[in-house]
């Protein structure tokens, strides 16, 4: 006779279904069903716990699928435990001759070193106020310590901002008159001053290059010459 031994074996998830009665279409008779497929429905997201609910549904059928019913632990009660009436006594009643709380706590729970804190004590704020008059103090000594060419540019600064914004003589408008005069002749007659001199000036380079490249020929056949020359 085989004797049969019963041995673990693993199981894949995918192999896993969920078995649900539900009745049967023709004799309304409940019997088990393997649930193939499942749609979540009606999500919840409880923020203070951080947990999602949901409700299951069989698609195309619209049968709600119950979670089990989850029987809540039996919890002991001891003697050391706290009960309920005790919790809801009230203990404590503020009144307006002392702060409800230590003074300290007051800094835990604004931030006594935040940057957005706007009250501050008046010893803090004279120490404040301290540091920035040294601070002042220092850029005002470090301005008095100059070198001999920061001083010469301070001074020259101060004697432009003294003579103030210089002034157009008589002289200077007259001349000024002159050059708007001849450069509208010069439009007049069609000639150009910028055309004019940019071309004088390309012509005195294109006579420079001329003549440089005439010296370098000559000096060039100068030395061929003197190669050619038979030695004594």
């Amino acid at each position: 006779m085989d004797v049969v031994e019963p041995a673990p074996a693993r199981m894949p998830i995918s192999s896993v279904r969920l078995v649900h009665p539900l009745p049967d279409p023709k004799t309304g008779v409940f019997r088990d069903v393997i649930i193939r497929e499942l749609k979540a429905v009606g999500i919840l997201h409880d923020r203070p716990t951080r947990r999602v609910t949901f409700g299951r549904v069989v698609p195309g059928e619209n049968v709600r699928i119950p979670w089990p019913k989850i029987e809540p632990k039996p919890r002991p009660e001891y003697e050391i435990d706290t009960k309920r009436f005790q919790v809801e006594e009230r203990t404590f009643v503020p009144t307006l001759l002392r702060p409800p709380m230590p003074e300290t706590i007051l800094d835990e729970l604004r931030g006594r070193y935040s940057k957005f804190r706007t009250r501050h004590e008046p010893e803090y704020i004279a120490k404040k106020e301290a540091e920035e008059a040294e601070k002042q103090a220092i850029k005002r000594s470090a301005k008095s310590m100059l070198l001999p060419v920061q001083e010469f540019n301070r001074k020259q600064r101060e004697e432009r901002r003294a003579r103030g914004q210089p002034e157009l003589t008589e002289e200077m408008l007259a001349k000024i008159g002159e050059v708007i005069v001849k450069n509208r002749e010069m439009r007049a007659s069609g000639k150009n001053p910028m055309v004019d001199s940019v071309q004088k000036a390309a012509a005195e380079l294109s006579i420079r290059d001329e003549v440089i490249g005439d010296e370098v020929t000559k000096t060039k056949t100068k030395s061929k010459k003197t190669k050619d020359q038979p030695r004594p």
